[in-house]
């Protein structure tokens, strides 16, 4: 069984089929001050009236009283309120767009349609919360253990994609720092803040017996500045500041970075920082930074009188047109690269213009309420505006319809593999209303298989031909096959609180990994008698693994392998595993070998081993041999705003920790597998980093002072115009630039490969890096190789947008395929063309669930490969 690996660092593209959710920090009062605000962003403007909005919540039996009703808007404060007796809670805002979500003991979280309030509109939202959900505990304090009373807890279920419902529970700390929220059964990112701490966030795994979450608060820094035209020095009010470490963040607390808006004297205030070194960069519509400002931050500290410089840079304007090359308004036109992402609305005309960009590669695209992406289309923008660029779009529909018997359930959609098909048909999951009704889409015609599962254990799959007028369709659903045991340690006792996934092995093998967060299959949590039972299963044959918070755990003998015939309930099938209770202790020490206090240590588990946790959790010799065809195993793995090369701890690591006095750490509950740990300190000026490590092990690290890297990079025409420069080392980093010249900052010492990529061609050479020393490299580009070729289906015909990439050949079958962004396509004519560096390379075709490949080719540089043509194969019935 062959296995693929696809690393996809942008994984945005794939995920269009549900809106990207945007949330304020906690903070400590009920009126909840959002970090980065220079002032409110809910503060009327001249002339504007308040709006006033009443949200009742009820359920089934009539309002509920005291209910926590939650009204965040699109950038600015939070506003936490309770409902009156009578169940309505009624409060006054600035004219704007907000989401609103309510929650109550022993309710599930419900939210409302997102609300646009005018000035001096008056607006009723109703919130029906269901009985039932989980209880979810814990406590607050400082890094010292004092209670931080008021801290904002909120709470939101996972979805298929690892990104937080629209149902978002919240609640405020008690005066000794104890919260208790009613959130959803099942994959939960919790987060908490207060206004003076750095926020946390992590996922919680909670079952029938409910959860614990405790957070310990690292006090926050501020940073504070001013906007200004980098022509005119005059400052710049409405600019959109961001700061963004040089680490993954979290959503919820923290969504890919800090945003503050400038007030009319261009003055910004970013709060709630945590330590270590941050980029800063600002934009006003046309205007934008042309580069990053680094500003770094102690524990607690406090930056002023920052500069940043906005300037006018080039701009992509173009059309979105549809399958008929009619032009198409009101589409979300959207940019993904590796630095900047800017969106716009096309007009009545199609047109659309996409400002504030930095020099760089991207991929365009477009979405909107009735219509899906095509393929995406590809721009270069270096130092001039870009024209004429066509987005294409097919025209949806949406489809409804119900589970009979009707109740609750989550359904699925599986559109046939059809050419353009292939990326955008990944729809998340969506769950129906009590009365089981649903709505999909958009979706274009052609064939689709529904599924649901219902949380009575009730199952069911239908296949539909979907057209546009088309019928509601009932889904009937039945009682569903189950899987039921225990989860147990190497001492057989119970491990509570972790999740048991089933995966189909009996057809391709998929496993996908969103921000280092396991997804895929059927999961189920463990009660505290380490009991789990998987409802609403079709028949199959299942592979069962053990998680926590998302993540494998190691198992001690081989894997459960269960085939379910119809309905059929399957018990006492216990997994064995090593609990997630393993230790990294340590000291950290700074550039003179002494110990250094206050500097941040955090623990991330590796690309590596994640992936062979989850594909290769059936052992060495477990070859899934059932005498049947041979199969693929294909493992995701997408990113979705990872901010760059350093390690903080990401999405679903634990949170990162302090030193004490003496320089000492510790780590705990840590899953048995390989783990790097970063050390920052001093502001981030110093890091160190110690790779592969695994529980339970005693480390020193030593954070040495970090520098540049900067040079040039020519290929036969002179400097290269527009080049992608990638360090593969202690610090891993891909930035572009322009004019011949490159500079990378933050760089940790050590031995690298740097790479560079452009159409005048592409060059790998080795740099080593001193500590607080600069180094500088001239690289000279060797012309690439071309790849071209087609793609036909099954039929013979030409396939057009099928994600088509090529990759080095390693020779030892395996495949890791890693994407900034989507993949190239094929065109209207199944033909493409991909440019690469020269050596043994393969094509893959990126078919789901198993790609079709071409190996063993070889490419000459400044020389055309034509590869022939390559055939989709039919659909597995």
């Amino acid at each position: 069984m062959g296995v693929v690996v696809v690393v996809a660092a942008i994984a945005a593209y794939w995920m269009w089929g549900r809106g990207e959710h945007r949330d304020t920090p906690a903070t400590a009062s009920a009126t909840q001050r959002a970090s980065g605000s220079a002032h409110s962003m809910t503060a009327s403007s001249p002339g504007d009236a308040p709006a006033t909005l009443a949200v009742t919540v009820r359920d089934g039996k009539g309002p509920i009283a005291n209910a926590t009703v939650r009204i965040a808007p699109d950038d600015g404060d939070v506003l936490v309120v309770q409902t009156a007796g009578n169940g309505v809670a009624t409060t006054k805002l600035a004219p704007g767009t907000y989401a609103i979500s309510a929650s109550a003991p022993d309710h599930e979280p419900a939210a409302a349609d997102e609300q646009t309030l005018a000035s001096g509109a008056s607006a009723r939202v109703e919130l029906v919360l269901a009985g039932g959900g989980r209880l979810l505990t814990g406590t607050v304090t400082d890094v010292s253990g004092g209670p931080i009373a008021g801290a904002r807890i909120d709470g939101a279920k996972l979805d298929g994609f690892a990104r937080p419902d629209d149902a978002i529970a919240s609640t405020l700390t008690d005066a000794a720092g104890k919260y208790r929220l009613t959130v959803s059964e099942g994959h939960v990112l919790v987060a908490a803040r207060s206004a003076d701490y750095a926020p946390q966030s992590r996922y919680v795994e909670v079952g029938p017996a409910g959860a614990t979450a405790d957070f310990a608060l690292v006090p926050g820094g501020v940073i504070e500045g001013v906007v200004l035209d980098e022509q005119t020095r005059q400052p710049v009010g409405g600019a959109i500041v961001e700061a963004r470490r040089d680490s993954p963040m979290m959503l919820l607390a923290e969504e890919g970075g800090h945003l503050a808006t400038a007030n009319a004297d261009g003055r910004f205030r970013l709060s709630g920082l945590r330590p270590g070194a941050y980029e800063l960069a600002a934009s006003a519509q046309t205007r934008r930074s042309k580069q990053e400002t680094i500003v770094g931050l102690g524990v607690a500290e406090q930056v002023t009188d920052v500069q940043l410089l906005v300037g006018t840079g080039p701009v992509i304007r173009g059309k979105v047109v549809d399958d008929a090359n009619a032009p198409v308004a009101g589409a979300h036109v959207r940019t993904f690269g590796r630095r900047t992402r800017v969106e716009a609305t096309s007009d009545a005309q199609g047109n659309f213009v996409l400002e504030g960009l930095q020099a760089g590669q991207y991929a365009v695209f477009a979405s909107g309420e009735l219509v899906l992406p095509g393929a995406p289309t590809a721009v270069e923008l270096a130092t001039k505006d870009i024209d004429g660029v066509i987005v294409h779009v097919q025209r949806g529909f949406k489809i409804k319809g119900h589970v009979e018997p009707r109740q609750r359930a989550e359904i699925e959609i599986d559109l046939a593999r059809r050419g353009e098909q292939l990326m955008p048909a990944m729809l998340a999951p969506t769950a129906t209303n009590d009365q089981g009704e649903f709505e999909l889409g958009p979706v274009v015609a052609g064939d689709a298989t529904l599924t649901a599962r219902c949380a009575s254990g009730d199952q069911g799959a239908a296949e539909v031909k979907l057209a546009p007028g088309m019928p509601e369709v009932v889904l009937h659903v039945t009682p569903g096959g189950s899987i039921a045991g225990r989860i147990l340690d190497g001492q057989g006792k119970a491990v509570a609180g972790a999740s048991v996934m089933a995966s189909r092995t009996d057809a391709d093998e998929r496993t996908t990994i969103v921000n280092g967060m396991v997804t895929s299959g059927v999961q189920a949590v463990a009660g505290l008698d380490g009991k789990y039972e998987i409802k609403g299963l079709s028949a199959g044959t299942y592979r069962l693994a053990a998680l926590d918070r998302g993540r494998p755990l190691r198992m001690r003998s081989k894997p459960p392998s269960v085939k379910l015939a119809a309905a059929e309930k399957k018990t006492g099938i216990d997994l064995a595993v090593d609990r997630a209770n393993g230790v990294i202790r340590g000291v950290v020490t700074g550039p003179d070998g002494k110990p250094l206090a206050d500097a941040w240590v955090s623990v991330q588990q590796d690309l590596e081993s994640l992936v062979q946790g989850v594909a290769g959790h059936a052992g060495p010799d477990d070859d899934d041999d059932d005498g049947g065809p041979p199969r693929s195993r294909t493992v995701m793995v997408q990113a979705t705003d990872a901010g760059g090369e350093g390690d903080g701890g990401g999405v679903g690591a634990l949170a990162p920790v302090l030193t004490d006095a003496q320089g000492k750490f510790e780590i705990t509950g840590l899953a048995h597998a390989t783990y790097d740990v970063v050390a920052e300190a001093q502001a981030g000026q110093l890091r160190g980093r110690a790779n592969h490590v695994t529980p339970d092990a005693t480390l020193t690290i030593q954070a040495l002072g970090l520098t540049t890297l900067s040079g040039t990079a020519r290929g036969a025409k002179g400097p290269a115009a527009l080049f992608t420069v990638e360090l593969d080392g202690p610090t891993r980093a891909v930035r572009t630039f322009t004019d011949g010249t490159f500079s990378l900052g933050r760089v940790d010492p050590g031995s690298y490969t740097l790479r560079v990529s452009s159409s005048d061609g592409n060059a790998e050479t080795k740099v080593t890096v001193a500590p607080n020393k600069p180094t500088t490299v001239d690289v000279v580009l060797v012309a690439n190789a071309v790849v071209v070729g087609a793609i036909v289906d099954p039929s013979g015909k030409p396939a057009a947008g099928v994600p088509v990439t090529v990759i080095a050949d390693t020779g030892d079958g395996r495949m890791q395929i890693s994407l900034e962004g989507p993949p190239p396509t094929s065109g209207p004519d199944g033909k493409f063309r991909i440019e690469h560096a020269a050596g043994p390379v393969m094509v893959v075709v990126m078919t789901p669930p198993r790609p079709v490949t071409k190996r063993g080719l070889t490419l000459e540089p400044g020389k055309t490969l034509d590869v022939g043509t390559l055939q989709l194969a039919a659909p597995a019935p």
